[in-house]
């Protein structure tokens, strides 16, 4: 693919790096039926998922746009990983699912009710935290098409 980056003579290249700084609007849709229709269906045999999985997740959603810090922290890392899928990163893994996550939604968690703190704490103490907030992660929405370059320039 004439559009890879191709291991070359050191001598022969030229490299400078450019610093893009980009806005990129972000919608966050709660967690209703209709928003997650998509990809999960709860299970009322009563053997898989609940709709109060979905339901605990949309509490989740709703600390955390209530925390402005925490929020936008965690946008941040959303939107890194995106852009890195996006332009197939191979130098930095997308792992969103690191300690400073973590302990970005355990602040978070920790200011809800009784139950869904401990449901949450539970989770990150299992490993489990990542596939506990699955909805959450998918309520954000980014707009790479209405992305808008704010500045390009090289850095040295």
């Amino acid at each position: 693919m004439a559009d890879e980056l191709r291991e070359e003579d050191p001598r022969d290249v030229t490299e400078r790096t450019c610093r893009i700084v980009m806005d990129v609007r972000v919608r966050v849709s709660p967690i209703t039926p209709e928003n997650v229709a998509g990809y999960f269906t709860p299970d009322e045999t009563g053997e898989g998922l609940t709709w109060e999985w979905a339901e605990r997740q949309n509490r989740l959603l709703s600390a955390l746009i209530e925390d402005e810090e925490s929020l936008d922290k965690f946008l941040a890392g959303v939107t890194r990983c995106a852009l890195e899928l996006l332009v197939d990163s191979r130098r930095v893994a997308c792992n969103r699912a690191d300690e400073e996550e973590n302990r970005l939604l355990e602040r978070v968690f920790s200011r809800m009710g009784g139950e869904d703190a401990r449901y949450f704490r539970e989770a990150k103490r299992e490993g489990l935290l990542s596939e506990n907030i699955y909805l959450v992660d998918k309520a954000f929405l980014i707009d790479w098409r209405g992305a808008d370059i704010k500045d390009v320039r090289v850095t040295k």
